[in-house]
Parts: C-alpha cells; sequence; structure tokens
C-alpha cells in the first residue's frame, strides 16, 4: 500500500524538510521535478514557472489533502 509521502513523491513532489513553529505553523522545503513543473505550468496556463503561484496553490493543495485551511 502507497503512503501519502509515496504518492506525492511519485507525482514529483518530495519534502525535503519540514519544521513544526512553536505558534503551530509549519515551515516546509519541497523539490519537484522538472516533469512535474512543466505538468503545472501547462495545467494552470503558466509561461514560465512562477513561484509565488506555486506556493499558494500547493498550500490550498496540501491544506484541501490534509482537511484544514492555511489560513487558519
Amino acid at each position: 500500500m502507497m503512503n501519502k509521502a509515496d504518492g506525492l513523491r511519485s507525482f514529483g513532489i518530495s519534502v525535503k524538510s519540514y519544521r513544526e513553529n512553536e505558534d503551530g505553523s509549519v515551515d516546509m522545503q519541497v523539490d519537484l521535478t522538472e516533469k512535474f513543473k512543466s505538468w503545472f505550468m501547462y495545467m494552470n496556463h503558466l509561461e514560465k514557472w512562477n513561484e509565488e503561484y506555486f506556493k499558494k496553490w500547493f498550500l490550498k493543495t496540501l491544506g484541501d489533502y490534509i482537511g484544514e485551511s492555511p489560513n487558519e
């Protein structure tokens, strides 16, 4: 059975570092494959990589995945 980390990795996203802060927020660094970046740009109609756009998408997607809003 595939766990959540394996699912992300197979999608082209791997968690590089993860740190929970005292205030309950989390700092996370991820590695992305070029294949993922190409897919992401295609699906979001981007001509070039946009880090800020990805961060917003990632926070929302991660929040949906774990059932929490990124603004909580």
